[in-house]
């Protein structure tokens, strides 16, 4: 299969979606997905870092991954579901899954302070370690918060802002930022949804309330692609909102044991407001398939995995990736 690393993009295998960005997701520049909880934002970047870590000879990157993972959502489990059902091939090669898990180093900062800090380290040792992909999922997570009242509040976004479109620019390499949202509404103008413990995920119930992005409009123009998640009708679309190389497009999906596929490779052209609209109903997650306990799918299991550092202060880039 092409290796697409020279032409600048991680293929995201989504054939409609890759036709729309000219190869996928671009190199040196951030991509966003924005969305409501359980839409599918976390199932994508699961999906592109086993795209990332793939061997060049089977069409992926042949790198290393950082998955800045803040909201400890990140599952070895359904990463290696994803790889057994979407590349059972080459999971299938005495070792493979176990050379794959090592390129994957998963960071979870709990802190403003320790995001920062763990940015400060990613940019020192980007270049020494063929990394191929930064992934934070999410941005939103860590700048948002409720104070001592209950009130709903901001820590200061621009310096990190700035520092990861340097590190895209830096390092050349695809930098994948999810973004949550938020109800915009007189009673409650800064609401999150990712924050509503009420939500009752058995039942598909459309937000009463307009939902937009939950960083403002400066993390916007800081973006170069931004892909809408969302759900309408009983459906998930991904949207592109913002692209230099494609007009506003839309593409049906479902997620399944092999990730997140596209209906149609057909994408539905988009004008007016629905655009920058995000649409929430609150859909049934996808469950981890049973097969995944089977005792061929165990062993690939027992193989995959990856490290996960809790201590961002001292961890060291060259000891767990070296």
């Amino acid at each position: 299969m092409h290796n697409e690393y020279l032409a600048g993009h991680l293929p995201t295998r989504l054939k409609g979606l890759d036709a729309a960005l000219c190869g996928g997701i671009p190199f040196g520049v951030i991509t966003e997905l924005v969305g409501p909880a359980g839409i599918g934002k976390t199932q994508f970047c699961l999906k592109l870092s086993l795209l990332a870590s793939l061997p060049s000879s089977h069409g992926g990157l042949d790198g290393h991954v950082i998955y800045v993972d803040t909201e400890s959502k990140f599952s070895s489990r359904r990463m290696i579901e994803i790889g057994v059902n979407s590349f059972p091939e080459i999971f299938q090669i005495e070792g493979m899954a176990q050379q794959m898990a090592g390129r994957i180093l998963v960071l979870q900062p709990t802190t403003p302070t320790e995001f920062s800090e763990c940015l400060q380290k990613i940019k020192d040792s980007l270049l020494q370690h063929h990394m191929k992909l930064l992934v934070i999922d999410s941005m939103a997570a860590l700048v948002s918060g409720r104070d001592g009242q209950g009130q709903c509040r901001q820590h200061p976004l621009g310096w990190h802002m700035t520092f990861i479109k340097s590190l895209a620019e830096f390092s050349r390499i695809p930098v994948v930022v999810t973004n949550q949202v938020r109800s915009h509404s007189g009673d409650d103008p800064f609401h999150y949804s990712f924050q509503d413990s009420r939500q009752n995920l058995d039942f598909p119930t459309t937000f009463d309330s307009h939902l937009v992005a939950a960083l403002g409009i400066p993390w916007a123009h800081a973006v170069s692609i931004r892909l809408v998640l969302e759900s309408k009708s009983g459906q998930r679309f991904i949207k592109v909102a913002k692209s230099s190389m494609s007009p506003p497009v839309a593409f049906t999906f479902a997620i399944s044991a092999s990730g997140i596929s596209l209906l149609h490779d057909d994408g539905i052209e988009m004008t007016g407001p629905e655009i920058n609209a995000i649409c929430g109903q609150v859909l049934k997650h996808f469950n981890v398939a049973s097969s995944i306990n089977d005792a061929h799918n165990i062993k690939y299991f027992r193989d995959f995995e990856v490290t996960v550092v809790y201590s961002i202060k001292n961890w060291s880039f060259r000891v767990v990736c070296g």
